[in-house]
């Protein structure tokens, strides 16, 4: 699935049923997607470039392995693969990246 910008992107992860998070929390919650800035997009020549867009990793708690919620996000992402399942807060972890380009501001969050 493309995307225009990465509020595209939260929308569309929110509306699955994730309360998208960017960066990183002390400890997972269930249902969560939390985004990290992997990398940046450039073109341009010698000294003249600017970012089109942003590269992001994204990974998703979930209570259960066989959630729907991480079917749908598997539609979103570029690749999606299981981590781990913590003991500790019960929670099964998938990551995957997506691409996002620049929203008018050209910062990683429009």
């Amino acid at each position: 699935m493309e995307f225009d910008s990465y509020k595209d992107f939260k929308s569309t992860i929110e509306t699955i049923g994730f309360e998208v998070i960017l960066g990183v929390r002390d400890t997972m919650s269930a249902n969560s997607a939390y985004l990290t800035l992997n990398s940046a997009k450039k073109i341009g020549s010698d000294n003249f470039k600017f970012v089109i867009g942003y590269s992001y990793t994204v990974t998703a708690s979930v209570e259960d392995a066989d959630s729907h919620l991480i079917q749908q996000l598997s539609e979103c992402l570029d690749n999606i693969e299981f981590v781990n399942y913590s003991d500790a807060s019960h929670l099964y972890s998938f990551s995957g990246s997506v691409y996002l380009p620049c929203g008018q501001g050209g910062q990683a969050w429009e």
